[in-house]
């Protein structure tokens, strides 16, 4: 993969609706060989879908990080299942105190709760243990794949009051963030026109966030670690939160609801860089101690949200 493909994933994935025209004019290619460098890229599997983040609040769903450590031999079955089932988005497999991550969503803690219980059940053999965390943010920074500096940008936000037409939209979008208004269009039965000012109210009213790509660390010679942290000094809280999210190689940032811990992602090009960044880290606030660190080995789905979102 070459700078050009670089900046192409770059465009993509500050915004995978970008059209092609545009993001051709922005890499300084012509419209043809952005076509076929972005077919090549998802071809090679580095590109594995173009996805729209959804506030999934506004649709009065929450969700949670279940970790197991799983036997070997009900890893497939596992995978299947998530694959599957309506209520699990972004899954992985890890290398170290875990086997796998995955985000279950439900309208409350209950049917979260319940959502394990169908997982619990399915596996209770195969489980060695398990950890599940309700959400309270999350923040994600890829551009720092590519050493972009993640620039935060308030917007004024416009209630909207949706139907079930934008729910179809924001569904779709999920699924492939650069499908047209004339596909929209086909699927809804409304003009191109009103589609797209449709999605422009869904933007406005940030029921649909950020538009970006599925892309795998691995897949560009990059190595993700999740790495847990204890806050025991509550007061340096917002300022360590702070220090992560602007810090080059933290790539996502989870805080869980009457936890302690606060889990951030670490991404780096050779893991010989890992102990000297969370060193870096733990020296600069001394009332917090790292527990646990674990590789982000393979990712099974992405961060869009699971149907159950949009029934």
């Amino acid at each position: 993969m070459n700078i050009t493909d670089q900046r192409i994933l770059l465009e993509l994935m500050k915004n995978s609706r970008t059209p092609i025209t545009q993001l051709a004019k922005k890499v300084n290619i012509s419209r043809e060989v952005a076509t076929y460098r972005i077919n090549q890229l998802k071809n090679k599997n580095i590109i594995k879908g173009f996805t729209a983040e959804i506030n999934t609040e506004k649709l009065n769903f929450m969700n949670g990080s279940l970790f197991l450590s799983l036997k070997t031999k009900g890893e497939k079955e596992l995978k299947k299942f998530i694959n599957e089932c309506n209520f699990a988005s972004w899954s992985s497999e890890f290398s170290g105190a875990w086997t796998f991550g995955i985000e279950i969503y439900g309208k409350n803690s209950y049917e979260i709760d319940d959502n394990f219980k169908k997982i619990y059940k399915q596996f209770k053999e195969d489980i060695i243990d398990h950890r599940l965390l309700i959400h309270k943010t999350r923040k994600q920074f890829y551009e720092k794949f590519f050493g972009e500096k993640v620039i935060n940008v308030k917007k004024k936000i416009q209630e909207k009051k949706i139907d079930s037409t934008d729910k179809t939209i924001l569904k779709e979008l999920a699924k492939d963030a650069r499908k047209g208004t004339l596909a929209l269009a086909k699927t809804t039965g409304l003009t191109a026109p009103a589609i797209a000012k449709r999605i422009k109210k869904l933007e406005q009213s940030n029921y649909i966030t950020k538009y970006s790509i599925f892309l795998e660390p691995r897949c560009i010679n990059l190595l993700n670690y999740s790495v847990f942290i204890v806050n025991k000094n509550l007061d340096d809280r917002t300022k360590l939160l702070s220090h992560l999210e602007t810090h080059p190689n933290v790539s996502f940032l989870l805080e869980y609801v009457g936890d302690p811990f606060i889990e951030f992602g670490v991404v780096i090009k050779n893991p010989y860089e890992l102990r000297n960044i969370l060193q870096k880290i733990e020296e600069s606030f001394p009332d917090n101690r790292i527990t646990e660190v674990f590789l982000i080995q393979s990712e099974l789905l992405s961060l869009g949200p699971p149907p159950i979102v949009f029934e």
